[in-house]
């Protein structure tokens, strides 16, 4: 059976893939640094920025999910953990036979692009700290994987949300429904982003650990559509029957547009969303809880 290691299952994704991996019965071992996370896998105490804390555990795995470093205010911390941890999770596969990596990024390594879904073989050009650290982190994995033979898929996830999303738009939509507040949007409301359900997401990492794929591989796991935050909230009333007051914050301009082609998904993984944004967003707003 397949051996499966999951670093960070702690946070947004790594919740909804545990349950997913639970369901499968995967035989799975999870590194955690608290002992609230609850699920029926072997877990181990550790840290991606400590290598001995975690180099051990991992040296019978033939799967691991680095999913560490996904959202976090501290940008010093952000770069450590996607860096730093990246590395010493590199140097403890590295001399292993058959290992693969799976590396959870972002559609926001692309940057902007107002004129077509981003595929993989596009020019990268990041326009904010998230998306360019992430990026780093890439070429890091790339670096390994050329030189030293290791197997790296590395999936890039569009906008995530779900009824336990804890940032974000919908989450902010979310709040407003349920205290009949009011939603801020950052500068104009005309932002363009690529929405993709939880359960989607998972199921694309699920493709991944089940593919053959060799050497270094990026995916995108996105919808293929783009969608203003002002058709969020629209969609959002009309499913919550309630009429919604927004304002708009004056802040820098974000990207006009982040989105992401999923043909290469399809083809090498066997993965396409089965929840459109309206049905992503009721499923979102019946199971969500302040």
């Amino acid at each position: 059976m397949t051996n499966i290691i999951v670093l960070g299952g702690s946070g947004f994704v790594g919740k909804s893939l545990l349950q997913k991996l639970e369901s499968k019965k995967f035989k799975v071992k999870v590194m955690v640094n608290s002992s609230k996370i609850k699920n029926k896998f072997k877990k181990f105490h550790g840290d991606i920025l400590d290598k001995k804390t975690f180099e051990n555990q991992i040296k019978n795995g033939d799967i691991i999910i680095n999913l560490v470093g996904q959202y976090n205010d501290n940008i010093s911390n952000f770069i450590d953990l996607n860096i730093k941890g990246g590395l010493n999770l590199l140097e403890s596969c590295k001399g292993k036979k058959n290992i693969k990596i799976i590396l959870i990024s972002s559609i926001d390594a692309y940057g902007e692009n107002m004129h077509y879904a981003s595929k993989e073989k596009d020019k990268s050009s990041p326009q904010n700290n998230y998306g360019l650290i992430k990026l780093l982190a890439e070429k890091m994995y790339e670096n390994f994987a050329n030189i030293h033979g290791l197997d790296v898929i590395v999936l890039r996830l569009s906008n995530l949300y779900g009824p336990n999303k804890k940032n974000g738009l919908i989450l902010n939509i979310l709040k407003a429904i349920k205290k009949n507040g009011t939603v801020s949007i950052n500068h104009n409301g005309k932002q363009q982003r690529d929405y993709l359900f939880i359960e989607d997401a998972v199921d694309g990492i699920i493709k991944a650990i089940q593919c053959r794929l060799k050497k270094y591989n990026v995916i995108n796991i996105s919808s293929g559509k783009r969608y203003r935050s002002t058709e969020i909230i629209k969609l959002a009333q009309e499913l919550s029957h309630k009429k919604l007051k927004f304002k708009l914050k004056k802040t820098a301009p974000d990207e006009k547009c982040v989105w992401a082609n999923n043909f290469k998904a399809k083809k090498l993984l066997k993965f396409a969303p089965k929840i459109s944004i309206k049905h992503g967003l009721n499923l979102t707003l019946k199971r969500f809880s302040l």
